[in-house]
């Protein structure tokens, strides 16, 4: 996994994520989409790099994140894109422990990042 930031992030309750479901957390300055597959959780950016639709309002299916807009498909263990011609998004170290699901991520350089809308 590489080495982690100090600080882990507990983002949400894991039991406020269902099975196959996605939510859209603030980490960092950054949109993440958590993802609930099997009981497992995995952080993603949450924008799709074709149509910057939020992947957190897509679905899983056989552990990757469809997206709801025109079904691109991201690997959750590491954003690769399964789409033909698609681009790879940045996937977090994430983990459930105590019933909070904490994710790492780094701060991006210069700053917090882009503000909520």
């Amino acid at each position: 996994m590489g080495s982690l930031p100090r600080n882990p992030q507990p983002v949400c309750r894991s039991d406020a994520i269902p099975e196959g479901t996605g939510r859209l957390v603030r980490v960092s300055g950054r949109e993440v989409a958590v993802f609930n597959d099997g009981g497992r959780f995995f952080a993603v950016l949450d924008r799709c790099p074709h149509a910057g639709a939020s992947l957190a309002r897509g679905w899983v299916e056989e552990g990757a994140v469809v997206c709801p807009l025109h079904r691109w498909r991201f690997r959750l263990e590491d954003g690769r894109c399964e789409s033909q011609g698609g681009e790879d998004i940045p996937a977090f170290s994430s983990e459930e422990r105590g019933g909070w699901v904490w994710v790492w991520v780094e701060e991006p350089p210069g700053g917090r990042g882009p503000r909520a809308k």
